[in-house]
């Protein structure tokens, strides 16, 4: 699968959440449609995740490159590292090289 070079900044406009709304209801649809003017996918608590981009492929990359990282994450988190993430300034440096969105 060909990678979209914004998936080099994991999420590049960040991750939208939604605090736990009925699946399928419209409260959740209305708070899923007002996240997306910020972001291109959101965590839906307790019950999933929604992306969108240019075609399902790439919805489905973004879904996957959080999946992955969020996998490393654990992984370190059970061997008693504490992951700190990138700086400020790493993440600025990393949107001008990628020109990333946020």
């Amino acid at each position: 699968m060909e990678h979209d070079s914004r998936n080099k900044g994991i999420l590049p406009r960040g991750l939208g959440m939604i605090p736990y709304q009925l699946p399928s209801s419209v409260e959740l649809a209305d708070a899923t449609i007002k996240e997306l003017a910020d972001y291109d996918v959101v965590m839906w608590e307790k019950h999933g995740i929604f992306a969108v981009d240019r075609d399902v492929m790439a919805a489905f990359d973004q879904i996957d490159v959080l999946n992955k990282s969020a996998l490393i994450y654990i992984a370190a988190k059970n061997m008693g590292f504490e992951p700190d993430g990138m700086s400020q300034e790493q993440m600025k440096e990393m949107s001008v090289a990628f020109n990333l969105p946020k």
